[in-house]
């Protein structure tokens, strides 16, 4: 608990001692013009606290100043809400006594003439704070021109200290010498001053019920200020207008609004964890899927109305509504609050209306100024795809220029207007069909068909169906071609013997997978071959010297363990490789190589699991299997089979 009031203390002191001023005057209205000054605002955007009361005084006596800290209306509230959204424990917090953040107070006595009796109360000292004495008290009983008191019970009172009203005598009823209370009231009715007089002696203080009263005759009835109240029957200030009582303010209602779950704005980079930006992932594409919440309506709210002192109702202003706008690809929801996608897409704001758009197109390169481009329908690009940088969609991709060393993917078609210069590193894939005037070092896969015009260099092809490379200088020269039935071009590999290699009849990715099974395979026997030496030296260490050392054995066991394991691998694969070949077997689909002008030596053909290496030229001819042998055919027959 100590902590806590050690933080509210400090910080509350802190700010207010940067946007507060201690100042006095001999009135309340005197310290806020002295405070209004210095801090430079107008007196109606200050607050206060009272931190000295001040008073005329009675007949002259005990006069003093009012002692004002003066800080901007709002701050302290402000500093409350900010400490307290820091979520803290008050578990404890039933012993906190506001009171002793006063380190020292001097004992004080008040004193009350009613029609109840003369009251009187002292207050304990706080701290080195002194006691009240005796005289000081009976000075301010006369003062009142009180004479019918009991002393002993004043005694009582005095060593007691009990804080608490406790009647010590009685006066006589003097009307003409009581206290008086008047009430001014602003135009607006929003605000009630209460103005005091000070009783002459003899005269009767003023009862909180009494000014209670003269509230409600004047129409003073809402937003009661019972702190105020409270505090000025202990410190009444005499003759000056003290802020009684404060209409409510109305709370206007809040315009409907639209909330967008996407960015409206136009963000260009992409910042990582670490602070860096991320020139190609930009995220200028903002994707949805058909059925996302692309917009939610908030609605107007009314608001509260507000009150005058009198109870007048004052009108609050009613929130604006707005129109919910869908449009192309979008709809609303049945109750009109949300803005749902209709198709999957990139998400725009255009002309005020949600709209999704089913193709992306760059009317440019695909650069820096672009970025990566990850979009979930068609791409269009009206120029070329720069070195580093990828293309991804759930649609197809149309290129109208040409490909670098990049990454295309696609769920459909790529179509490729010019060619690909993948330099070793490119990669294209697509979940339907790839066409492309030429293709140099690059990765590609298709799980439909490659079509290329000019040529194939150096690139290695993948596609389920067939690779056909089909212009007039159409030629495949070095790296790889794997198609299910067909590989055609009009020349295949080249004069200076460029290895070329060429396999149909089985799908790609189960080949692939088949020569991985066999590396694998491979591996592992050549692991296994030197263990098991290793293993046979041990046994016949044992069968000599009977027992092992302690690290031996423990060798023993570890290379025991590593065979069986590669055992078990080399049989697994073994299984896996069986199945595949007794599939390759079985499969009707033979594949054909076609090379409607020429193969040159050194061309690698693979149909199935027959293999032919060309030795010398072959002129129109086409590769089919016959039996378990590559057969070579002229090209002319196989036309006229068709």
């Amino acid at each position: 608990m100590q902590k806590l009031k050690e933080i509210l203390k400090k910080l509350i002191e802190e700010e207010l001692n940067q946007t507060s001023v201690e100042i006095s005057g001999s009135s309340l209205e005197e310290a806020l013009s002295k405070a209004s000054a210095e801090l430079g605002v107008d007196i109606s955007e200050l607050d206060y606290e009272i931190k000295e009361f001040g008073s005329k005084g009675v007949f002259g006596l005990g006069k003093k100043d009012f002692v004002v800290n003066v800080y901007k209306s709002n701050l302290k509230s402000e500093l409350f809400q900010n400490l307290m959204s820091d979520n803290m424990n008050f578990d404890d917090a039933a012993d906190y006594d506001i009171e002793n953040q006063i380190t020292n107070k001097d004992s004080e006595a008040f004193l009350r003439v009613t029609s109840r009796g003369v009251l009187l109360k002292v207050t304990p000292p706080i701290g080195k704070g002194k006691k009240i004495s005796e005289s000081e008290i009976l000075n301010i009983i006369s003062t009142r021109g009180v004479q019918n008191f009991d002393r002993e019970m004043v005694k009582k009172v005095l060593k007691n200290l009990s804080g608490e009203y406790t009647r010590i005598g009685e006066m006589p009823l003097n009307i003409t010498a009581d206290s008086s209370a008047s009430v001014q009231v602003t135009s607006d009715e929003m605000k009630a001053y209460l103005v005091l007089t000070p009783p002459k002696p003899g005269g009767y203080d003023l009862e909180i019920d009494e000014i209670s009263n003269i509230l409600k005759s004047n129409n003073a009835v809402v937003g009661i200020k019972e702190d105020v109240l409270n505090r000025i029957i202990d410190y009444p200030i005499y003759n000056e207008p003290i802020l009684i009582a404060e209409g409510i303010k109305p709370k206007n209602g809040k315009d409907a609004e639209i909330v967008y779950n996407f960015n409206t704005k136009d963000e260009v980079h992409f910042v990582e964890e670490d602070g860096r930006v991320d020139f190609k992932n930009l995220n200028i594409v903002q994707n949805v899927v058909a059925g996302q919440i692309l917009a939610v309506k908030e609605l107007a709210t009314k608001g509260e109305p507000g009150r005058t002192i009198s109870g007048k109702l004052i009108p609050q202003k009613i929130g604006k509504d707005c129109s919910l706008n869908p449009g192309k690809n979008t709809h609303a929801s049945e109750d009109g609050l949300q803005i749902i996608a209709d198709k999957n897409g990139q998400v725009l704001l255009y002309g005020g209306k949600v709209v999704v758009e089913e193709v992306y197109t760059v009317n440019g390169d695909v650069n820096l100024k672009v970025g990566n481009i990850l979009f979930l329908g068609n791409v269009i690009i009206n120029g070329n795809v720069e070195d580093g940088f990828s293309v991804k969609a759930a649609g197809n991709i149309e290129i109208h220029g040409s490909v670098g060393k990049c990454e295309l993917d696609a769920e459909g078609d790529i179509i490729i207007s010019q060619g690909v210069m993948g330099k070793n590193e490119g990669f294209i894939r697509a979940g339907r069909n790839i066409y492309a005037k030429f293709v140099e070092n690059a990765r590609v896969e298709a799980a439909e068909g490659a079509y290329i015009q000019d040529g194939v260099m150096h690139s290695y092809i993948d596609a389920t169906k067939e690779i056909a490379v089909v212009g007039k200088r159409a030629a495949i020269v070095g790296g790889r071609m794997r198609a299910g039935e067909l590989i055609k071009s009009k020349t295949i590999g080249s004069v200076s013997g460029t290895e070329t290699t060429c396999e149909v009849g089985i799908d790609p990715k189960k080949r692939q997978t088949l020569n991985e099974l066999e590396e694998e395979k491979i591996k592992a026997y050549k692991e296994l071959e030197p263990l098991q030496q290793n293993l046979t030296n041990l046994e016949n260490q044992k069968k000599v010297m009977k027992n092992l050392t302690p690290e031996k054995e423990e060798l023993f066991k570890k290379l025991v363990e590593e065979s069986i394991n590669l055992k078990t691998i080399i049989k697994k694969n073994q299984e896996e490789i069986d199945q595949l070949n007794e599939y390759l077997a079985n499969l009707k689909t033979k594949g054909r190589i076609i090379a409607s002008k020429l193969a040159f030596p050194g061309v690698k053909i693979y149909i199935k699991s027959a293999y032919l290496q060309t030795k010398t030229e072959y002129k129109k001819v086409f590769f089919t299997l016959q039996g378990s042998e590559v057969n070579v055919t002229p090209y002319r027959e196989e036309e006229r089979e068709r």
